[in-house]
């Protein structure tokens, strides 16, 4: 049985006269006529009644009928489905992105494709820097948002926000009554950082502010995300570095002073860099926006 036969069935089921039916299929009376004939000779039984004045349905081709429908319905929205995929306005978008990402940049995102692109399905996946890479690189993502991302073979990086690194200090502490801290400060305070596999390019950025000293912190304690460092440092576990984003936030025990030196952090977005799809395409084009949106606010 072939699939346009099914097609020719339900032209004739729907006019019930083969020769309009011929017309809407842009084809002769005839071969659809030895079509149906075949199709009835396959399924062993007969669908129309034809007499000389008119075609009717028999009730084994009624049945036919409705169990084909839905089929050939179906296939429509699939074809459909695949043209609106191709042309990037449906489909899934995985997406990874770190913690620091989720207070501004993600729910920004998020809202602007509600109503730009309400078609495609954001797959969000929180993970850090590390984790994404790999990620990409065996196609379990789309597309990355990473903290000060190591370069790679393969991946396109494009940084979406530039903002400066600030101590994360007890509120109770010494130095939290200060305007600023400096490296030397700092190099003094037991540190609570990411593990170095979770965040290489992050923890390499923080610990070159200390490379003029000549010697490297003391890190205590390793935390996987944003939120853990701020109730390690809330804890007295130790000092902390972050991005000033998190100056805005308010988290009890816990004060932000900007580093004396102003270094920075870049958040990062990552792609393949060989092949993106039209859906993931207009994912980058909104998340860019509104990183553009951001850092204007910022500014101003």
């Amino acid at each position: 049985m072939e699939l346009r036969q099914l097609e020719y069935f339900m032209a004739v089921a729907e006019e019930l006269h083969f020769g309009r039916a011929a017309a809407r299929l842009h084809i002769s009376q005839p071969p659809l006529t030895v079509h149906i004939k075949r199709l009835e000779e396959e399924l062993g039984v007969s669908l129309f009644d034809r007499t000389s004045r008119r075609v009717s349905l028999t009730s084994e081709g009624s049945r036919f009928q409705d169990l084909v429908r839905p089929i050939l319905q179906d296939l429509d929205e699939a074809v459909e489905d695949i043209r609106e995929i191709k042309a990037g306005r449906r489909g899934r978008v995985r997406v990874g992105f770190v913690s620091s990402a989720s207070y501004e940049l993600i729910p920004a995102s998020v809202r602007d494709m509600r109503l730009q692109h309400p078609g495609i399905h954001l797959d969000l996946q929180p993970m850090a820097t590390g984790e994404q890479v790999e990620a990409l690189l065996e196609n379990r993502l789309d597309i990355g948002i990473m903290r000060d991302a190591p370069l790679q073979s393969g991946l396109q990086f494009t940084t979406l926000l530039t903002e400066q690194l600030v101590a994360v200090l007890p509120s109770n502490h010494a130095l939290a009554s200060q305007d600023e801290v400096s490296s030397e400060d700092l190099i003094q305070l037991p540190l609570v950082l990411f593990p170095f596999q979770s965040m290489p390019g992050y923890v390499t950025n923080i610990m070159e502010i200390f490379h003029h000293l000549g010697r490297s912190p003391r890190i205590v304690q390793r935390a996987v995300n944003q939120e853990n460092v701020m109730g390690l440092v809330a804890a007295g576990v130790g000092a902390s570095i972050l991005p000033a984003s998190f100056s805005s936030f308010s988290f009890p025990g816990v004060v932000t002073k900007p580093i004396a030196s102003r270094p920075t952090t870049r958040l990062e977005l990552v792609t393949d860099q060989h092949e993106v799809t039209a859906n993931a395409a207009a994912v980058v084009t909104v998340i860019t926006e509104a990183a553009q949106r951001i850092s204007r606010k910022s500014a101003s």
